[in-house]
């Protein structure tokens, strides 16, 4: 058995057959915390959506994050430039959020990226087909290899896997609305500063420091008739002169999502959320393009303090994101 696919079971099957019996009801009413996988995207600073409420004074939130991304697509737009992106990014993720003062967190994401052939392909290829989804795209690679090249202003080559940690990202965020017995609503300022700690030439980083602002929102106001959180992300990413496409590169980019959590039961959560962001490249190749990533999953209550997320990402109209991805995140507060 795949050892990934064994470390998951573990981490899954076994925490809920022992607890979720006892589990008892405490809602995380968080956003899915991922972003574009594009192995040219995910090299800078693009936040991810995160709630407008901040961890509480003294307590630290620990999540360890696995996310598995796949694609195969090649582009020949008419300018000469030419894309082929075949391969699979893997990124294991440490998040910590600690709430430092009654109104600051502070935080910080270790990373560690593998860009290989993967093993997905096959898998794929059969989700594709039972959800009516075409594999003529897939089709035309060999499965589990890497091969990712671009030409225009800038290239970029890579047909050998690698891997290594990624850029680490220290996070702060300070509440503006805060939620009360009144008001159920909650509304934060966030800031993320990535540092250049990954290899730009093998797409673990970018080799330029990036800073992004942005507000999130939570409403449980709105559809609380449903028993629905709202989530909103808006904000603005900065990126300073990389090292990865240079040439084609742009300096600032927009981001926002859209995140509905329905709390079905007790101990289970259902989660649908849509991320976008503007074009990172001066480009027409369409895979370096703004983007649009729908995310679907659910949380998992195992007693009073561990939290365990699964679930699926698709690209949706453009393909700057990944066919399809998969993530597991199991967290803790302490």
């Amino acid at each position: 058995m795949d050892p990934i696919v064994k470390f998951i079971s573990k981490l899954i099957v076994v925490p809920i057959l022992t607890g979720l019996c006892q589990a008892t009801w405490a809602a995380s009413e968080s956003p899915i915390y991922l972003a574009n996988q594009n192995p040219f995207i995910q090299v800078y600073g693009l936040p991810k959506s995160e709630p407008g409420f901040i961890t509480p004074k003294g307590k630290l939130d620990a999540t360890f994050i696995y996310y598995v991304s796949n694609n195969a697509y090649s582009d020949y737009p008419e300018n000469g430039e030419t894309m082929v992106w075949d391969g699979e990014t893997a990124q294991y993720t440490m998040k910590l959020r600690y709430g430092l003062f009654e109104r600051l967190e502070v935080g910080m994401d270790v990373p560690y990226v593998q860009q290989s052939g993967g093993y997905w392909d096959s898998i794929i290829r059969q989700f594709h087909s039972l959800v009516g989804f075409p594999n003529d795209r897939q089709k035309e690679f060999d499965k589990n290899q890497i091969n990712y090249n671009v030409s225009g202003k800038s290239s970029y080559s890579m047909t050998e896997p690698h891997s290594g940690l990624g850029d680490i990202r220290f996070t702060a965020a300070l509440p503006i609305l805060i939620e009360s017995e009144r008001s159920r609503r909650a509304l934060a300022f966030r800031s993320v500063l990535k540092l250049p700690t990954g290899n730009a030439d093998y797409l673990l980083g970018s080799g330029g420091t990036d800073i992004s602002a942005g507000l999130a929102y939570t409403d449980k106001e709105l559809l609380a008739i449903i028993n629905t959180v709202l989530t909103a992300n808006l904000g603005a990413v900065y990126m300073s002169d990389s090292d990865v496409l240079s040439e084609m590169q742009n300096n600032v980019a927009g981001y926002g999502g859209i995140s509905t959590d329905w709390l079905a039961l007790k101990w289970l959560e259902i989660k649908l959320q849509l991320d976008m962001h503007s074009a990172m490249y001066d480009t027409e190749l369409v895979q370096l393009g703004s983007s649009i990533q729908l995310l679907a999953g659910g949380t998992v209550h195992v007693g009073d303090d561990i939290l365990i997320d699964f679930g699926i990402s698709e690209q949706l109209i453009t393909d700057a994101t990944p066919d399809v991805g998969f993530y597991l995140m199991v967290g803790h507060t302490f």
